[in-house]
């Protein structure tokens, strides 16, 4: 009897603890491609056009966030737009988890899923003090 209940206590343990190391999923993806383009606009302003392909690997957590880091925090994000694989997604500054300035495009309905991949494609249209003068 006291056997029995030491088995039974103790599949129940294993059984408890699979579960939790299967739903603990980490990003793991690949950026295939990088382009970042900037053109400087009659103001003296920039405007920035990022271009990223990634591959999310199987059995790794859906992309559902890209993090995109600005050179300062003088962007304009009423200027910033933002589609993965031609599809309109969000754009959020507090759901930025990067350092430094930047914001997040959040990938909605677009998540890049285990296995798959997709392009994401940024374009901010107005960074301020970008240019100083030189000694």
């Amino acid at each position: 009897m006291f056997r029995r209940l030491i088995v039974s206590l103790l599949a129940l343990l294993v059984g408890l603890a699979l579960p939790a190391g299967a739903i603990a999923q980490e990003y793991l993806f690949r950026v295939d491609r990088e382009s970042v383009d900037v053109f400087w606009n009659a103001d003296g302003s920039e405007s920035i056009e990022y271009t990223f392909t990634f591959t999310n690997q199987p059995g790794a957590h859906a992309i559902d966030f890209v993090d995109v880091g600005m050179p300062n925090p003088n962007f304009d994000l009423s200027t910033a737009a933002a589609d993965v694989n031609g599809t309109s997604v969000q754009v959020s500054q507090s759901d930025y988890q990067g350092t430094g300035s930047g914001f997040s495009v959040v990938m909605g309905s677009s998540t890049i899923q285990p296995g798959g991949s997709g392009s994401v494609h940024v374009v901010v249209g107005r960074v301020t003090q970008v240019l100083h003068p030189d000694d």
